[in-house]
């Protein structure tokens, strides 16, 4: 059984995906059992729980986790002019830094490169705790690259995926502050059904929001464990992979009328700039 039903305190019932957990420390020591547990996940349902229990980058992550879901808040609280100051036109249409917004919710997404090599103008809100929000990039992108480097090996050895991932290339990786109001009617929820376009997304959500489909159609939300992220791969790992790895359909919405206001956390990696160029010249679509 992949999906089963649930509870909520309102009496509503809704179905629950049932996610692999995967821990992280035995991937950084190299667990053959848990490579192959992660491995068969990505192939099978293509999104599980990282569990970060025993992992020392685990626990400074979540050292900084409350701090993270509190600067979100603060931002986005702010009056829309001072948000929309944020808004980025130095970009590409399929980039999303800075702030955007549509009916249903809003975001603020800082790219890894320039947080970490402190080359972003951070919004007044956020400036002061830059460091935070590098250390908390960092550690998940390093957390990301653990993973890459287990898949890699299971699956590609010859090609490595970490190989399109080095820190000293430009790539779209980053950090995204999600803002979901309450909206008063579920059914008013944009569809925002799709994949994510990079190689691996790491989630935190303390409700209930992300919606995905699993394996054999059915649908399920993925709701909180404490000391976990949930993971997911994205289409560009999918293609690396040569289609072994799935990507899975997912979209962020509410489980019923009226549901609480909600802040995510998501963490993007991305392949280097270069990989794409590299495909497309091959004429194959990533």
């Amino acid at each position: 059984m992949v999906v089963s039903s649930t509870i909520l305190p309102n009496g509503t019932v809704i179905d629950v995906a049932h996610l692999d957990k995967i821990n992280l420390a035995r991937l950084e020591a190299g667990n053959s059992e848990e490579n192959e547990k992660l491995r068969s996940a990505a192939e099978s349902q293509g999104i599980f729980y990282l569990d970060f229990h025993g992992s020392k980058m685990g626990s400074l992550l979540f050292e900084q986790l409350g701090e993270v879901y509190y600067l979100s808040q603060q931002y986005f609280d702010q009056e829309e002019g001072l948000k929309m100051r944020d808004v980025r036109n130095d970009q590409k249409p399929s980039q999303d830094k800075g702030y955007k917004f549509c009916e249903t919710d809003e975001t603020f997404e800082m790219a890894y490169d320039e947080l970490v090599k402190g080359d972003l103008c951070l919004p007044q809100s956020l400036q002061p705790n830059r460091h935070t929000l590098k250390y908390f990039s960092e550690i998940c992108h390093n957390a990301a690259l653990t993973m890459l480097r287990s898949l890699s090996a299971s699956i590609s050895p010859d090609e490595l995926f970490e190989n399109y991932h080095q820190k000293s290339k430009q790539s779209d990786s980053g950090l995204k502050l999600v803002y979901e109001p309450c909206i008063p009617k579920k059914a008013e929820v944009l569809e925002n059904k799709h994949t994510d376009s990079g190689t691996l997304t790491i989630l935190f959500a303390e409700e209930l929001g992300l919606h995905v489909q699993l394996l054999d159609g059915s649908w399920g939300y993925t709701p909180s464990i404490s000391g976990c992220a949930v993971v997911h791969v994205a289409d560009s790992l999918q293609f690396m992979s040569g289609g072994r790895l799935r990507s899975p359909v997912h979209r962020v919405t509410q489980p019923v009328d009226g549901f609480m206001k909600r802040y995510f956390l998501s963490y993007f990696l991305r392949p280097e700039d270069a990989f794409g160029d590299k495909y497309r010249l091959r004429g194959q679509p990533l």
